[in-house]
């Protein structure tokens, strides 16, 4: 009777090392396109948030909803409710679902996914803030503030929300109008890159290149606020920081 023939060690060792190259070829390839989708369904949430308060800002003759939240109930108007105590992510989930729903953008976005990245830490409710230039506080002397949606020039090239940090206990992120500074950190969830949503309802993708922006970005919000106002964060020439400032703001501040 004839013997079957099986593989040798060599030849399953050739089989596997095929393997193990194809996989190797691959895997950064499926990884793209994971962080591809991820990043998509990011934008998208950013672009269903700016809808809702472009919505919220035609049903209120022009209004801006308040960039911060508050605690305060007499304050009606806060895109979402600051939850008790000091970082909402400290909290139970379902207090910082409650702080999302008593928002006044909810009634327009009813969907409590759309207010997180889908790459945030599962404890993080809300990861989007809208920016202080649209009806928050001024940071610089002469900031120019819009206070309603027709104090805004140029809607297309201005940021109303940006990913943010859970931490970021009133849901507004800043950065300085008249001086070459950050102020709230700047977190890089997709690449090197930061999503943004802007006035006139278009959502994308902000890519840094400066070695100073990427550093900044990396930190965690603990460690960013323990060096707010040091050399860290003031960063003159730094292409990154004037082109967000002048997103936020509509014009720089200063002299680059």
């Amino acid at each position: 009777m004839r013997r079957g023939r099986g593989f040798t060690l060599i030849e399953l060792l050739v089989v596997i090392a095929i393997i193990a190259l194809l996989m190797s070829i691959l895997m950064p390839a499926l990884q793209r396109a994971r962080e591809q989708g991820r990043r998509a369904a990011c934008l998208n949430n950013t672009k269903s948030l700016v809808l809702a308060w472009l919505m919220y800002a035609d049903a209120n003759e022009g209004r801006l909803p308040r960039a911060q939240a508050s605690e305060d109930r007499a304050v009606t108007d806060c895109w979402v409710r600051k939850p008790p105590g000091t970082l909402p992510v400290e909290l139970p989930v379902e207090d910082q679902i409650e702080a999302l729903k008593a928002g006044v953008l909810f009634a327009y976005a009813p969907n409590i996914k759309v207010f997180r990245c889908p790459v945030a830490a599962k404890t993080e409710m809300r990861t989007y803030s809208i920016v202080h230039a649209m009806n928050g506080y001024d940071f610089g002397a002469t900031a120019p503030v819009c206070k309603r949606i027709h104090d805004i020039k140029q809607p297309g090239m201005r940021v109303v929300f940006i990913d943010d940090y859970g931490e970021d206990y009133d849901a507004a992120w800043a950065v300085y109008y008249d001086l070459p500074r950050w102020w709230n950190p700047i977190p890089m969830r997709h690449g090197k890159g930061t999503v943004a949503s802007h006035g006139d309802g278009h959502a994308e993708f902000y890519s840094w290149t400066d070695p100073r922006t990427i550093e900044w970005a990396q930190l965690t919000w603990q460690e960013a606020e323990a060096q707010k106002g040091s050399d860290l964060t003031t960063q003159p020439g730094n292409h990154d920081l004037e082109q967000i400032q002048k997103a936020c703001w509509g014009r720089l501040g200063y002299d680059p």
